[in-house]
């Protein structure tokens, strides 16, 4: 497989650790033919790398500042000529560069800190795709790597559009487990942009919206895929042990665990994610242990060897904070449901502790009006 195209715009750009792993063309926007050779490269390229801190001209005016104000002018420049754009990617050492900017998902307050870990949340804000902190470790692997995947979904696309079949593809769906047909539906269930059939052209988007929609909406709302934690929630076990199962690879449960583990596109930007429809499977089977064995307790033992123990009553469900973050587990009783701007439809419900959400502001802001007053 050949090296994936990566398009850097950097007024000082450092190369050698992307070019590990991609054909690298770096830009310098303050060079008299910036514009003629960005519009020639464009087209052959998988990935752009935006710098923030472009060190250009601060007056206000028509012109772009930096390279968030840069996105917009690529844009423009793809609607006016037809081209379908790749992936952007905001590049920077300035993590603290969008404090002031509101997230698209979530509560409409300030970011108030670094993009690091937050990612999901501010780049539909910034009308990118992606941003990666240039000081994390790993961080020339994570942009090579979404070069790798642009390049395998445009090879998917062909002509530009995504069907339910291409986009499932995409995902790197198993066909073969007994949960596929389920995970299909799951899929389209979740709305990706699907473009076939459809008009000749792609749009100035094109295939990369399928990249969009799986970063901003999929990995990091639980659904289609989940969380160690909300996968181990739905089987009703403990985290730890959850996590300790999954590592057992000679038990029946590690080996299940193995197939719904998603391995697909951007998935070393996240923590694992499992295939929902998987971890729903391994729960009907462990549940059928149970009634055959006479309990969960034994059903665990058989599928994963001692040492598991399912979750404590009472009935408890996954919590998050304000900034949308699993904080662990709570009782039914002691929590509210919340509704952030930006949530998916197809998502999860999400909770939050009573306790929490009455002196957070934020949090208030995403509650029911019904609720508030039952908050204590």
């Amino acid at each position: 497989m050949t090296a994936p195209h990566i398009l850097l715009i950097d007024d000082d750009p450092q190369v050698t650790d992307l070019e590990k792993g991609a054909e690298v063309l770096a830009l310098n926007p303050a060079d008299a033919n910036f514009g003629a050779d960005l519009s020639g490269a464009i087209k052959n390229t998988d990935l752009i790398l935006l710098d923030h801190n472009l060190h250009l001209d601060q007056r206000l005016g028509l012109n772009a500042s930096d390279g968030a104000s840069f996105v917009g002018h690529l844009r423009s420049w793809a609607r006016a000529n037809e081209v379908s754009l790749p992936p952007l990617v905001i590049y920077t050492s300035e993590d603290s560069a969008f404090s002031d900017e509101s997230p698209a998902l979530g509560p409409a307050v300030p970011l108030n800190g670094s993009f690091v870990g937050q990612e999901a949340r501010i780049a539909p804000a910034l009308d990118v795709e992606w941003l990666i902190s240039k000081n994390l470790d790993g961080a020339a692997r994570s942009a090579i790597g979404l070069a790798e995947d642009s390049r395998r979904l445009h090879q998917i696309a062909g002509d530009g559009r995504m069907s339910l079949e291409e986009t499932a593809a995409f995902l790197e769906l198993s066909q073969g487990s007994a949960w596929s047909d389920i995970a299909y539906t799951s899929i389209a269930r979740w709305r990706p942009p699907i473009g076939e059939p459809g008009p000749a052209r792609a749009g100035a988007r094109g295939a990369t919206a399928v990249l969009r929609w799986l970063l901003h909406q999929v990995l990091p709302c639980p659904g289609l895929l989940v969380s160690n934690r909300y996968a181990a929630w739905s089987l009703g076990i403990e985290l730890e042990g959850f996590e300790q199962a999954a590592e057992r690879g000679n038990s029946d449960l590690a080996k299940m665990l193995e197939k719904a583990r998603y391995a697909g596109p951007a998935h070393g930007l996240y923590p694992p994610r499992w295939w929902a429809a998987g971890i729903d499977f391994i729960g009907w089977q462990l549940r059928e242990q149970s009634y055959e064995k006479g309990g969960i307790q034994l059903a665990l033992d058989a599928m994963a060897g001692a040492g598991l123990s399912p979750i404590a009553p009472p009935e408890k469900v996954v919590v998050v904070n304000s900034d949308l973050e699993e904080e662990g587990l709570a009782a039914i009783d002691q929590v509210v449901e919340i509704y952030p701007p930006g949530w998916p439809a197809e998502a999860l419900k999400l909770w939050m502790r009573r306790d929490e959400a009455a002196n957070d502001t934020a949090a208030k802001s995403m509650i029911d009006p019904a609720d508030l007053a039952n908050l204590r």
